[in-house]
């Protein structure tokens, strides 16, 4: 079928948000499988959840520097004022440059962290044992790989955001999810979270072979040569540097929350993490996916005289993702409980367990609004080829939200909740700085605040509904009665909040 027709028959911000629903799935069942084999506070040994997660951090701290957002915000600006003047030819020579030298420079980066790595798990865990450690490091060799695996395929996914060609980018999150599954069901068993590590990679190799085929869809070319003179590639890396600075605080803050967690009951760490996985479904179906698709765009109208249509693009695009987020937001709150028990409550996943995880969740909920904005006001200083001003913002966020972290842990005794509230407060203030400068920056009011109020009072409404509801319909029975009690929930809420816009729509 023609690419016209696959755009088409689906919108692309409609595959992208499919796209992270059937991810988030996968995700879900990844971390039903996950809690259910290791659990969160009776973790041990080869079965200790905590060390899994934080054996991820350095692994993933390569992967959200050097390659998630980093690429796309430097290298789709370029690519697309190439294919503006029709030098398709001057387009791929970037892009072979570019994955040449990301996969070169991943790989340095890998083997030298290799190397590293007994003197790095004690400072990313510094509460765990001698064994959890000698663990941790191991987990975290084996995990090196998948970075320079994702490096490549982050240039081909840039690609095609350039060209707006979405599938094959779409279905990457997907095979990754299905490698870490493949390790929980059939390496874990035996071997533990060593199985689950060896399923990080599988998954990342799995989602770098699905973008091949989009290679033939934008007609790629490819040029052997290194490029590191050529003055595109020097102005992509120029404008990469206050991007990885930017987001090494982010991963700093992550890192810190990991370490405090360490020193706190085993399980803190798998709560934090699962929590916030929980929070991803919304945030990667609504904020990600339009954020994403909306960068392209967001780059040709940054090069017209004036910024009104940039801002007109952002406003709408902002009250897009509030409309969607808010209800679900409210809606994951009330449901918190079920929802957790309903997943993850499972084998060694214990009712205090899903407590804790609830409190948690709870918190992070505060702050969904501003996660899901962030990434699109980011963008609008990418497409202005301003890399900075959200380095500046993410500075004070993860400044405000490791020192309130400290504070609450270990001054007044809050636990991991202590270390999501810390997080909600951070991420709310780099939102609200983002939104400051971006309007200063354009001289555009882009939050519409009646239409947010309208949104929220509906989304209070359906939360009202909804609780209303549960209580006098607890969620209880077999699988399937609480499958179905639960849909009853979510039918309820989606009935409440749309047919309520719709009346006020008329008046």
């Amino acid at each position: 079928m023609p690419a016209m027709s696959l755009k088409k028959l689906f919108p692309p911000a409609a595959l992208l948000a499919v796209s992270a629903l059937l991810s988030r799935a996968l995700g879900l069942l990844r971390d039903h499988l996950l809690a259910k084999t290791f659990g969160a506070t009776l973790g041990t040994g080869l079965f200790d959840l905590d060390v899994y997660y934080a054996a991820f951090r350095v692994p993933d701290l390569i992967y959200n520097l050097l390659v998630l957002g980093t690429i796309s915000a430097a290298f789709i600006p370029l690519f697309t004022q190439y294919k503006k003047d029709g030098a398709l030819a001057d387009a791929w020579k970037f892009a072979s440059s570019m994955l040449h030298l990301m996969l070169v420079g991943v790989g340095i980066l890998a083997g030298v962290l290799y190397l590293l790595a007994p003197w790095l798990a004690p400072l990313i865990a510094g509460g765990f044992s001698a064994d959890q450690l000698e663990l941790t490091v191991q987990l975290m060799r084996i995990m090196l790989l998948s970075p320079m695996l994702f490096a490549i395929a982050s240039v081909l996914i840039s690609i095609q955001d350039s060209f707006k060609t979405f599938f094959f980018r779409s279905l990457a999150p997907l095979f990754y999810n299905v490698g870490i599954i493949a390790g929980v069901l059939y390496w874990s068993p035996e071997n533990g979270v060593i199985g689950v590590t060896w399923g990080v990679v599988l998954g990342a190799a799995l989602q770098l072979i699905v973008q091949l085929p989009a290679l033939f869809q934008v007609r790629y070319r490819h040029y052997w040569m290194l490029g590191a003179n050529r003055s595109d590639v020097r102005k992509a890396f120029k404008l990469m540097g206050p991007r990885v600075v930017g987001l090494s605080l982010n991963q700093l803050m992550l890192i810190v929350n990991t370490a405090i967690a360490s020193f706190l009951a085993t399980g803190s760490i798998t709560v934090f993490y699962l929590a916030d996985n929980l929070q991803a479904l919304p945030l990667g179906m609504i904020g990600l996916s339009l954020a994403i698709t909306s960068f392209a765009t967001l780059a040709e109208l940054a090069a017209e005289p004036t910024p009104k249509a940039f801002a007109a693009e952002i406003r709408r695009v902002m009250n897009q993702i509030l409309f969607l987020i808010l209800p679900a937001t409210v809606g994951l709150w009330v449901l918190r409980y079920e929802v957790i028990w309903f997943l993850l409550g499972h084998g060694k996943f214990t009712e205090s367990d899903v407590a804790l995880t609830g409190q948690v969740l709870g918190l992070l909920l505060i702050s969904l609004f501003a996660q899901s904005l962030i990434p699109l006001l980011a963008r609008g200083f990418y497409a202005y080829h301003d890399t900075k001003t959200p380095v500046l913002s993410a500075a004070l966020g993860a400044l405000v939200s490791i020192t309130a972290s400290l504070f609450l842990v270990f001054a007044f005794d809050w636990g991991v909740e202590g270390i999501a509230l810390g997080f909600t407060l951070g991420t709310i203030l780099n939102f609200k700085l983002l939104l400051r400068f971006l309007e200063r920056l354009t001289g555009e009011t882009l939050l519409s605040l009646q239409k947010t109020l309208k949104t929220l009072i509906l989304s209070i409404l359906m939360g009202l509904v909804v609780w209303i509801l549960k209580e006098n319909l607890p969620m209880s029975g077999s699988v399937t009665t609480q499958t179905l009690i639960l849909l009853a929930y979510l039918a309820t809420g989606m009935g409440v909040y749309f047919g309520g816009y719709r009346l006020l729509s008329r008046t």
